[in-house]
C-alpha cells in the first residue's frame, strides 16, 4: 500500500488494488473479532452452508450489541489487538479454478472502471 501514498493514482488498476486490499484487511480483521469471541466458527464447520451464513449473521449482531452496550470492554480491546487473518482453503479441479479466475478477473475490471470513472469524476 506504501506504493500508492507517494503519488496518486494513476489508473483503474492502481485504484481498485487499493480499494481491494483495504476491504480486505478489513473483512479479514473482522472475521478474527467473530472467530476469537465466537470458537464455534473457529474451525472446519458441521453445519450445512446456509446455517452458517445465519450463524455468522447472529454473531455479528452480538458482537454489534456488545460494542454499543460497552464500546470500551476490555476484551475486545485484546481481541481486536490480536486478531489474525483468515486463511481459507476451496478444493476446486484446475478446470473449475480457471473457470473461476476468468468470471472473476471480468468482474474485477468492470469494477475497477466503475471505480476508476467515479474516481475521476470526483476529482474534477
Amino acid at each position: 500500500m506504501n506504493e500508492f501514498t507517494k503519488h496518486s493514482l494513476e489508473n483503474e488498476k492502481e485504484l481498485f488494488n487499493l480499494q481491494h486490499s483495504s476491504l480486505r484487511t478489513a473483512i479479514e480483521r473482522v472475521f478474527g473479532i467473530l472467530k476469537s469471541h465466537f470458537r464455534s466458527i473457529d474451525g472446519k464447520s458441521f453445519w450445512s452452508y446456509e446455517t452458517q451464513v445465519d450463524v455468522v449473521l447472529a454473531y455479528c449482531i452480538i458482537h454489534n450489541h456488545i460494542m454499543g452496550v460497552d464500546p470500551n470492554d476490555f476484551l475486545m480491546e485484546e481481541i481486536c489487538s490480536e486478531s489474525e487473518p483468515i486463511k481459507q482453503t476451496i478444493n476446486l479441479s484446475q478446470r473449475e479454478e480457471r473457470e473461476k479466475n476468468r468470471e472473476w478477473i471480468t468482474k474485477g475490471e468492470m469494477i475497477a472502471s466503475t471505480m476508476w470513472n467515479d474516481y475521476n469524476t470526483q476529482r474534477n
